[in-house]
């Protein structure tokens, strides 16, 4: 009898006989309740996103019946000045419901009241500030490539001219010799040229014809020497090279935008000197606190705690606000998504807090074994990771279904105006002008040669 009676009592928590069990589920990242409402009553009718499915299967599972309650304002909870609890943790305390269904960060809530369930899947605590501004159209084709590229340009532009000038000294040295030495041998045209012509005329010639084929222009003449062919040709094909990466990466920015360096790091957070939002204040508890870097430090002291307002702090952040949030990375992959893929919003890749995340029972729960091996069967199946796709695919999907999305996010062909063309109007007005003030200052210069020449002559 009394073996009979064990498995009697184990089994009560495999099979409850659709007893009613209280379940907390609130609006966060993986769940959220359907709201049946009326003029008379407010009934909640069931879940969605993953969490719900988790608890539906559970439900299913276990035969219970699932006595929903209906959520309050205060989300997950915190602390608050008298030592109670708000929020789902403060009906957990006070015995108000069974279970809570919603995904909690493991960490220290600073109560013993409650317990974690296995742990279920994990997520990032995150800040996220408004994208940096749009790089404009008249200097973008500078932004075109990498500042590396730019450099490396730049320098074997500067280095080859002495390249050739070496090649050049070495074939006037030789040629010389040789000349001495036989003094019947006839020298083409071209290489007496080069003999008798000063040696700087001949640099500074190569210098500019150096620049000449780098930029991809043909020079008028080229040089005798079979060397110095051989080695302007090499400086082609690596010009051709450069050259048609530069034209790639144009018709890439004129079709997709750039911008200016957005903030990635901790420490670009802390120089930008801004504030950072929050609306949980459990996210506040050990997110920059307690940590020996000066960096988090002064990110800790810069925190704001602020209550949800009507208009969401990443509309207001997306409209133009100067400050920072922090919110879980999941939860800027699925409900705002939009302003990722419209490229208002950019979430900085270095996250301060990562978490696994389960679910909440009452602490020393009879509930918790049962519970857990599901749940472990669960997470070994794959049915939550499946569940958490299927949702970031939906939410992709219905960024579709915002007006003008097409126009925001640039994705489709662009037909190149003029506009777009700002760049080359620009050097060529700066390119007249400075022609016109070198002009004026040749004929300043020579007319004051010829003012000397003629007091002279008198």
């Amino acid at each position: 009898m009394t073996r009979l009676g064990d498995e009697s009592y184990k089994s009560i928590f495999r099979n409850f006989h659709e007893y009613p069990l209280r379940t907390y589920i609130f609006h966060s990242v993986y769940s959220d309740l359907q709201i049946f409402m009326n003029e008379t009553s407010k009934q909640i009718i069931g879940t969605t996103g993953a969490d719900g499915k988790v608890a539906d299967l559970l439900a299913s599972k276990m035969n219970f019946t699932m006595d929903l309650q209906w959520p309050d304002d205060a989300f997950f909870g915190t602390r608050t000045k008298n030592g109670s609890y708000d929020g789902a943790i403060g009906r957990m305390i006070r015995f108000e419901t069974d279970i809570i269904l919603s995904g909690f960060f493991i960490k220290d809530y600073l109560t013993r009241d409650i317990a974690f369930s296995s742990p279920v899947y994990m997520d990032e605590l995150c800040c996220y500030v408004k994208k940096a501004s749009r790089i404009p159209q008249s200097i973008v084709p500078l932004f075109a490539v990498k500042v590396d590229i730019w450099i490396s340009f730049l320098f074997v532009g500067m280095l080859t001219p002495f390249m050739w000038m070496l090649l050049r000294r070495v074939n006037l040295g030789a040629m010389a010799k040789g000349s001495t030495r036989l003094k019947l041998q006839k020298l083409q045209a071209q290489e007496t040229r080069l003999l008798t012509q000063n040696h700087k005329l001949q640099y500074l010639r190569i210098f500019i014809d150096t620049w000449v084929m780098w930029v991809r222009v043909n020079i008028v003449s080229y040089p005798p020497f079979i060397s110095e062919r051989i080695f302007i040709a090499s400086l082609c094909l690596v010009s051709v090279i450069f050259g048609a990466l530069f034209e790639s990466s144009l018709a890439t920015v004129y079709i997709r935008p750039l911008h200016y360096k957005d903030i990635n790091t901790m420490k670009e957070l802390d120089e930008a000197n801004i504030m950072i939002y929050i609306k949980h204040g459990a996210m506040r508890d050990d997110l920059f606190y307690g940590h020996s870097s000066q960096i988090y430090q002064n990110l800790e002291k810069k925190l704001l705690l602020i209550a949800e307002l009507e208009e969401r702090l990443i509309h207001t952040m997306s409209r133009g606000g100067k400050f920072a949030s922090v919110t879980r990375a999941s939860s800027l992959e699925l409900d705002d998504i939009h302003y990722f893929i419209t490229k208002k919003i950019h979430k900085i890749p270095e996250c301060p807090k990562s978490y696994h995340i389960a679910f909440v029972l009452p602490s020393n729960s009879p509930l918790e074994k049962s519970f857990n091996i599901l749940l472990l069967k669960f997470v070994q199946a794959g049915l939550i990771d499946h569940w958490i796709a299927d949702m970031m695919y939906n939410a992709k999907i219905k960024t579709r279904n915002f007006v003008g999305f097409l126009d925001e996010t640039g994705d489709k062909w662009k037909v190149l105006t003029l506009n777009d063309l700002q760049l080359s109007f620009y050097t060529v007005i700066c390119g007249s002008v400075l022609a016109t003030i070198v002009l004026l200052l040749e004929f300043i210069a020579h007319c004051k040669k010829i003012r000397n020449l003629l007091g002279k002559i008198a």
